[in-house]
């Protein structure tokens, strides 16, 4: 079994988790007890905001792309097409 991981600027990142898409718009909520790195990309995305205890819900203003995020942190993605999520524990 392969087990896929990151090195990225020093930092290792994995193994890789793919996360199930459900329907739009989805909410992803950090299941891991430490900050992980999502990836959205592909698909056809209208929107994607996240939620954090810091900052409250803000809209990202991207359609794609990767981010930290805190345990308990969510993202909420909203689509026509699903896009593929992917993440990395930290």
């Amino acid at each position: 079994m392969v087990i896929q991981t990151s090195t990225t600027n020093g930092c290792n990142y994995g193994p890789a988790q793919t996360v199930s898409v459900g329907a739009s718009p989805f909410t992803f909520i950090n299941p891991e007890n430490v900050p992980i790195l999502v990836t959205v990309s592909g698909g056809t995305v209208t929107g994607i905001s996240m939620s954090s205890t810091l900052l409250g819900t803000v809209s990202l203003g991207l359609l794609g792309w990767s981010w930290y995020m805190n345990p308990g942190h969510s993202l909420v993605v909203t689509y026509t097409i699903a896009p593929t999520m992917v993440y990395w524990p930290i």
